[in-house]
């Protein structure tokens, strides 16, 4: 009898051994495995909110300062953008990396060699009319929702009002380095893309200080006299507003043009005048309706001391203008720097730099063909 109890406890402990390691174990497998659809629904709760917190940027609604003094509040981000200018445009562009913020383009005619290979979406890009000649029976086609303007077409912000279409002066007459600067950092309000604009400009100015830097030892008396002519004609040249005379004395040299009060365009001079400045060094830019061998073989420059040195170039690029009031500016200070300090600054440190900032801008680089300053 006693032998048969002993068993029969015997047996009951095991049962109950065993109901108490079902029950501690079943706790630890609800801690250490969570439900795959939980955890996955949780992942995408925590990128959402990741994504949303990057793309805020911009807190709108927001009161900016356009590039001419206007206040313009900005309800939200403008991701529709057409204009006319191509300058203006570029901001664009260089923000966009490509044409993602654009619905709306000026005279594609004009449009810049670089555009193919990082805009090649262009040729299906509505053409909205050329500088001051829009259809905006077109431009509502294009389904934009601002218009990105110059301080030379601000007039037209009037037209685009009356088509419930808002506009916003980005690019001012008075160029220089901060005019640029400006350009790109509204450009960053109205996207919302403050962050990529900072970085962009940070490459500029490191690109504009490299150069200073290396010019800064260059005494008032070995710095050359430099004229830029304009595109249509040999007789137009650079004024002091313009940015391509800050490129001239980053790299190390001086306008030789003095006296003339123009805003945002080349001015209209003469032969004489011409004569009597004297440059030592003529650029012209890579849009110019002549040639280099025109200048050279012009009678009426044959006193000119760049004409008698030969010092007559091309100002690059085969890609854009450097020359412009653009984000490149900073390049055509690096080939300006290049072409009258070689000993300074040299060809590879040029194209170096050149594909660093495209690099940056578009995540591509060019050849030295592409680019069209082949050594």
């Amino acid at each position: 009898m006693k032998k048969l109890l002993v068993l029969l406890l015997a047996v009951g402990m095991i049962f109950v051994f065993a109901a108490c390691g079902q029950e501690t174990e079943t706790p630890e497998t609800e801690q250490g495995t969570e439900d795959p659809a939980t955890t996955e629904e949780s992942g995408t709760v925590e990128e959402e909110s990741a994504e949303e917190e990057v793309a805020a940027g911009i807190e709108y609604p927001v009161t900016i300062t356009d590039a001419i003094g206007n206040e313009i509040t900005l309800e939200g981000p403008h991701t529709k953008l057409v204009g006319t200018h191509n300058p203006t445009l570029n901001a664009a562009i260089v923000l966009g990396g490509g044409g993602k913020y654009l619905v709306g383009f000026g005279n594609k005619e004009m449009a810049d060699e670089l555009y193919s290979y990082v805009y090649p979406e262009l040729q299906d890009v509505t053409q909205i009319g050329k500088g001051k000649e829009i259809n905006y029976e077109t431009v509502l086609e294009t389904g934009a929702d601002m218009a990105i303007l110059p301080e030379r077409f601000a007039y037209l912000a009037e037209e685009f009002a009356a088509v419930d279409i808002p506009s916003i002066v980005i690019l001012s007459s008075t160029e220089s380095y901060d005019t640029i600067r400006t350009a790109l950092t509204l450009m960053g309000t109205v996207v919302n893309e403050p962050q990529r604009a900072e970085d962009i400009i940070a490459k500029f100015d490191e690109l504009i200080a490299k150069v200073e830097e290396r010019t800064a030892s260059v005494a008032d008396e070995e710095k050359p006299t430099v004229m830029f002519l304009g595109g249509s004609s040999m007789y137009s040249v650079a004024p002091g507003a313009m940015i391509q005379s800050d490129i001239m004395e980053t790299a190390g040299g001086v306008n030789a043009v003095e006296g003339v009060d123009v805003l945002g365009d080349f001015a209209e001079v003469s032969a004489e005048e011409i004569i009597a400045w004297n440059p030592e060094v003529i650029w012209i830019p890579a849009y110019a309706d002549y040639t280099v061998d025109d200048v050279l073989n012009a009678p009426e420059f044959s006193s000119v001391a760049a004409v008698q040195n030969g010092a007559v170039y091309s100002f690059p690029s085969a890609l854009e203008p450097w020359d412009y009031p653009t984000a490149s500016a900073c390049l055509g200070v690096c080939w300006a720097a290049y072409n009258l300090h070689p000993d300074l600054y040299s060809y590879e440190e040029l194209i170096e730099d050149v594909n660093a900032l495209y690099d940056l801008i578009y995540g591509q680089t060019f050849t030295e063909e592409q680019i069209g300053i082949v050594q």
